[in-house]
């Protein structure tokens, strides 16, 4: 990695703040930042990553990333699906064991999304509660057929992320997959977002830079990135950055409605979409070998 790639992470690291996700997360004490975290140490390259295991214990401290096994799936990877499996169990043992109310979470909580909060708070993004608020749909078969589209779709994402070779994409592209499907998501659990941008300011670099060579390709590139960077980063602005384009401002905004309190969780899902068409469009033979 080249001084110039570390000053970029770096940076990138400390403007993450910027993401209502990573805000809204460090403002109220959560562990999202972190479960993505585990989670990442099973997508690492070969030599360092963990076979499985980091879903298996995210999964059991937060039951919503026992979902990012299908990204294990995708890669055939047998064995890392089977680790997670069993490391989610080892954790539900020992839940069991020492944790008194784990009966009452496993019989009665998990069934029970309103615990976690209400559908009508616009701070709830999941596709469950903006069809609520915007259909009035509460659930049911319908609530049902939008999970297996958005299933379906991630799938062909996935596809596209094995094509291509793009582990990065797998990762964050599933992590949002996961919180749109949730019964209920607060804003703050969708702190895959990031690494999902991240991945289009690296490939827009790498796609311009390709195509156009010298200085002014180099410039050309560097802009073209920047300019991904902040398109995408718009729906998940936060408050204390940017107060009249952050999403929080936007939910309260009613001339502006259903749009503005939907476009978080539609742009997630177009992010899936656009990822799935484009294996597609611009379909290609595995770029990054296993290493």
């Amino acid at each position: 990695m080249t001084p110039a790639a570390v000053l970029i992470a770096v940076l990138l690291t400390a403007l993450t703040p910027a993401n209502e996700t990573m805000h809204g997360s460090l403002y109220y004490g959560q562990v999202n930042v972190f479960l993505m975290l585990l989670v990442a140490f099973d997508f690492l390259p070969i030599k360092r990553r963990l076979p499985g295991v980091g879903i298996g214990l995210a999964a059991g401290i937060k039951l919503t990333p026992a979902y990012m096994g299908l990204a294990l799936l995708f890669e055939k990877r047998w064995w890392a699906a089977a680790g997670a499996v069993i490391t989610f169990l080892v954790t539900v043992v020992l839940g069991f064991l020492f944790v008194p109310d784990a009966m009452v979470f496993w019989t009665d909580a998990m069934f029970n999304s309103s615990r976690v909060g209400e559908h009508a708070n616009p701070g709830a993004k999941s596709l469950r509660s903006l069809m609520f608020r915007e259909l009035g749909i509460d659930g049911g078969i319908w609530w049902i057929l939008a999970v297996i589209v958005v299933f379906a779709l991630t799938c062909l994402a996935l596809r596209t992320a094995y094509l291509r070779g793009n582990r990065s994409a797998a990762f964050a592209l599933t992590g949002l997959s996961t919180c749109l499907v949730s019964p209920f998501s607060w804003y703050h659990h969708f702190v895959w977002t990031i690494p999902f941008i991240v991945m289009v300011f690296v490939s827009v670099n790498q796609a311009v830079s390709s195509r156009v060579s010298g200085k002014g390709g180099e410039q050309l590139a560097g802009l073209a990135s920047v300019a991904a960077l902040f398109v995408l980063s718009l729906p998940f602005m936060s408050v204390p950055v940017w107060f009249t384009m952050s999403s929080a401002n936007l939910d309260a905004i009613e001339s502006f409605q259903p749009w503005a309190t939907s476009l978080w969780t539609l742009s997630c899902l177009a992010f899936i979409v656009v990822y799935a068409v484009w294996g597609f469009i611009a379909p290609r033979k595995r770029a990054v070998a296993e290493s």
